[in-house]
């Protein structure tokens, strides 16, 4: 997968920023993807069949094998790490966050999604991919765009497909 190549070639000789806020670590590569099985079984375990764009994706990748690191610029705190790109199905205990606020704004979701032409009527579910990004999973499986959630009401589409979504996020920053 170009993209895989790509983005590690990216993070390979990254420099953290001088700015609050977690950041991927130089030398960051991604995880080794999920077998045929290892992917049945994970969509068993969310309850519905995934896009093909993602079940493509987790053939290839799995999240990071770095945590992000958090840099207090000012050197009054101590560095931080956490995970931002999700691990399956390991990370499913630690997504229910997000999968929950969707759920509990879902009407902000929808009018989102509306507005872009999407049919809310066939959305079965989210797979939370990165921070508060998660994918949006539609009955039809050609279609998986991502959105952003923060704080409830504040939603958008971050990218009208999955590739689309993780070109912007990781290869055009």
């Amino acid at each position: 997968m170009e993209f895989k190549f790509l983005s590690e070639e990216k993070f390979r000789n990254r420099e953290f920023e001088d700015t609050w806020g977690y950041q991927i670590q130089p030398g960051t590569k991604w995880n080794k993807g999920l077998s045929g099985i290892e992917i049945d079984n994970l969509e068993k375990l969310f309850g519905f069949e995934f896009p093909n764009d993602y079940k493509n994706m987790l053939s290839v990748i799995n999240g990071f094998d770095l945590d992000h690191r958090s840099i207090d610029p000012d050197g009054e705190e101590p560095d931080d790490f956490e995970r931002h790109c999700y691990i399956y199905p390991d990370d499913l205990p630690n997504v229910k966050w997000l999968i929950d606020e969707i759920n509990e704004h879902i009407e902000y979701v929808n009018k989102t999604l509306s507005h872009k032409g999407y049919e809310t009527n066939n959305v079965i579910g989210f797979i939370p991919l990165y921070g508060h990004r998660a994918l949006v999973v539609f009955k039809d499986k050609s279609l998986s765009p991502v959105i952003s959630i923060f704080q409830g009401t504040d939603v958008i589409i971050y990218g009208d497909s999955l590739i689309n979504y993780w070109t912007h996020e990781f290869l055009l920053y």
